[in-house]
């Protein structure tokens, strides 16, 4: 019994060792004219792919935005940036903003479980929608087709748009409106390419999809 209890103990150290190795970005909401910003610094020694900033529990309001670079990175160990954003509320109430989750570049995550499992659940709906976007394109579908597929996806409600759907609905509306975009501004060729390389980098991410 005092093997196993000790052989416990050693797990559980580990595992704490584990998380701690893994801290959430830094966090520091500031507001300024017409807007907010976030300041994020990446507390890990590992390099950001992912993160999810929530409001949370504001009275009448909600936001939230997710920020995925899949396999590229978006801040070196220790590294700062600084992100304006339009929404003013963030700013005038910095006390609900919350950094939720994160994953970085080896797939080590930190955060909540249930938002960590909604950004890994909406970085796996991003490569399925690419991928059918490149289907899609390979038969001649329009960049008119495309906008009318983003138009008959849902925008999020106020009872669901914290939700796995809404994350996922968001972000695929949004990657085939800017296909569409990248069609009419270049070309089908050059939109194909660059669905197929974030397929890629995609399907090479960490935590596997």
């Amino acid at each position: 019994p005092m093997k196993t209890f000790t052989l416990a103990c050693v797990a559980l150290l580990a595992l704490s060792a584990a998380s701690a190795q893994t801290p959430l970005p830094d966090l520091k909401v500031e507001a300024i004219d017409a807007g907010s910003a976030f300041r994020i610094r990446n507390a890990a020694a590992q390099p950001l792919t992912a993160f999810l900033i929530e409001l949370v529990d504001y009275p009448g309001s909600y936001y939230a935005l997710y920020q995925d670079e899949s396999a590229s990175v978006l801040l070196a160990p220790g590294a700062e940036t600084r992100m304006p954003i339009t929404n003013m509320t963030v700013g005038a109430a910095p006390e609900y903003v919350k950094m939720q989750a994160a994953i970085y570049h080896d797939g080590s995550t930190a955060g909540a479980p249930a938002k960590v499992a909604q950004l890994v659940g909406r970085r796996r709906h991003v490569l399925a929608t690419t991928r059918e976007l490149i289907a899609r394109l390979q038969n001649n579908q329009t960049a008119a087709g495309l906008r009318q597929w983003a138009a008959s996806i849902p925008d999020p409600t106020p009872a669901n748009r914290t939700s796995q759907a809404a994350a996922n609905d968001a972000a695929a509306k949004s990657l085939i409106r800017d296909t569409a975009a990248q069609i009419e501004r270049d070309s089908v060729a050059a939109a194909l390419a660059a669905l197929k390389k974030s397929e890629a980098a995609l399907s090479s991410s960490k935590p596997a999809l």
